[in-house]
């Protein structure tokens, strides 16, 4: 990608030249430099900010309620799981659900490394990361960062419409999974069968030519 656009940039830089329109260039170079530095203090505040508040929540003891909460539901989408496991993956859930990204990344680590098994990713493994990544946020800190320095004046007043299309989403993302999850196993059993069923067909070819 980076490739990319280093020709993309070189193309550019001639295409301007041959038009003579270096100046333009130039402008157009110390417009974006300058547009990207507020981008990026407008958006780092934001989050601080929002960070922050999500930290008071944490220590109130919000995760924990949430935590609890979300215990019986991932018994049965994860199975039989040891109780560090489980709590690794309630709490990720949780801190993504208030927009505590960084808070949560620890914990979704150290659920991955207590679900591996060899170097293959099991189920357990495959959902969790699904969910983790189409995870429903309650106050989205990094898009209503953005709005805000897109000049929005209500960058909060999109909620409604996130929350619908990340529990649409989260649905569809988990029955996915289970469903080739089932497959999985289907096609394992038919494969198993049908060794089996070789396997006796092939013996009884043997007895009839002792006989």
């Amino acid at each position: 990608m980076s490739k990319f656009f280093n020709v993309l940039i070189l193309f550019s830089v001639i295409t301007a030249l041959m038009q003579q329109k270096a100046g333009a260039v130039t402008d157009a170079v110390l417009e974006s430099g300058q547009r990207a530095i507020e981008f990026t203090l407008t958006m780092g505040a934001a989050i601080i900010i929002y960070s922050g508040l999500m930290n008071v929540a944490n220590r109130a003891g919000l995760c924990n309620l949430l935590s609890k909460l979300l215990r019986p539901v991932l018994t049965k989408l994860f199975g039989p799981l040891d109780s560090g496991t489980m709590t690794d993956i309630t709490m990720n859930i949780a801190c993504n659900f208030l927009g505590l990204g960084n808070a949560a990344t620890p914990y979704g680590i150290n659920a991955v490394k207590s679900m591996a098994s060899g170097d293959t990713a099991t189920n357990a493994m495959i959902l969790f990361v699904v969910i983790n990544t189409s995870s429903i946020q309650f106050l989205p800190t990094t898009l209503a960062a953005v709005r805000r320095s897109a000049g929005s004046a209500s960058p909060l007043d999109i909620l409604p419409c996130i929350w619908i299309c990340s529990i649409l989403s989260l649905t569809a993302a988990v029955l996915s999974c289970k469903i080739c999850e089932r497959a999985e196993k289907y096609f394992a059993k038919l494969r198993i069968t049908g060794i089996g069923s070789c396997d006796h067909s092939g013996r009884s070819n043997k007895a009839d030519k002792r006989i």
